[in-house]
């Protein structure tokens, strides 16, 4: 089951032995923490196209794991700020960290993202990308993915890219009597069907709800 909320805020704390996913839409400032107990299992989305969101997970014990993505849009009138800190601070932990901004004209990105894996720890994983999106024009856009690794048995990777859409494709769907706009929209529906694919059961309704944030 896939948890949809907006402008919610409570602490995320799954306990142990057991697996969760949550979507959460934001259009406000706030912070939210996650905690992960032994041998559980988090998979989470981001949303937003107008936030300044801090997002801390912390691991409270070894073997439990998370995913993280995030979908977030710009424009002129609508900026995005975020902070996302990873703490891996057991053995057996992983997290998977993939973000997606998407410019249109006017766009205000600023991405804040880290994780930090402490001394002495043994099968970890730690996995942050971050890919942008270029839209439109006149666009402001801060990266700055950060990888702290204080173990030497581990596996981590960090990373950020910077690009447009497929030209090929849009000509190619634009040839067959798409516009401009419909062609771009395709494309971009398709991050965010990859996106929703690490999810169960999302319904329509939720897609629907996501898209109009996403897609200008």
């Amino acid at each position: 089951m896939t948890v949809f909320q907006t402008n919610i805020f409570q602490t995320i704390s799954v306990p142990q032995n057991e697996s969760l996913e949550i979507i959460d839409l934001f259009d406000v400032q706030w912070k939210k923490i996650i905690e992960l107990s032994s041998h559980s299992s988090l998979t989470y989305l981001i949303v937003g196209s107008d936030m300044n969101i801090d997002i801390q997970l912390i691991t409270k014990w070894s073997s439990c794991t998370c995913k993280i993505f995030g979908l977030f849009s710009s424009d002129i009138t609508h900026s995005v700020r975020g902070s996302i800190k990873i703490a891996l601070d057991h053995s057996g932990t992983s997290a998977n960290v993939e973000l997606f901004s998407f410019l249109h004209d006017g766009a205000k990105v600023n991405i804040d993202g880290s994780i930090d894996i402490t001394s002495h720890l043994d099968q970890v994983h730690g996995r942050l990308i971050e890919h942008n999106i270029i839209l439109g024009k006149n666009v402001s856009l801060k990266t700055l993915p950060k990888l702290n690794v204080s173990s030497h048995n581990v596996r981590a990777a960090h990373g950020a890219n910077i690009d447009t859409l497929d030209a090929q494709k849009l000509f190619y769907m634009m040839s067959r009597g798409l516009t401009q706009k419909q062609s771009q929209t395709l494309l971009v529906n398709w991050y965010i069907d990859y996106v929703l694919g690490h999810f169960k059961n999302i319904g329509e309704k939720e897609k629907n709800n996501i898209c109009a944030v996403l897609v200008k």
